[in-house]
């Protein structure tokens, strides 16, 4: 598994559902990255994408605490024990 983010000197990754900042390669070399693999995300950022819609060419895993939060068209897990569950037959 790997991660990849971008974060400022106190480990901020946002602000107001907005990236710190915008750098056209780093997004590039995201989508290069990631594409036919998992992304692992919070509701808000899902929410923060244009529409709401999950990443194309990509398994989308959202974490929320609520239980009750329906997303169609990719998984949504609401508890770690799911979210591990769920994510390693995508592995």
């Amino acid at each position: 598994m790997n991660i990849i983010v971008a974060v400022d000197k106190n480990w901020a990754i946002g602000k107001d559902n907005k990236l710190l900042v915008s750098i056209p390669s780093d997004m590039k070399f995201f989508r290069e990255t990631t594409t036919g693999k998992v992304v692992v995300m919070g509701r808000k950022t899902l929410e923060s994408f244009p529409g709401g819609q999950p990443l194309k060419k990509r398994t989308n895993i959202v974490l929320t605490s609520d239980r009750n939060y329906k997303v169609s068209l990719f998984l949504a897990s609401s508890l770690p024990a799911n979210f591990l569950a769920r994510l390693s037959p995508a592995l």
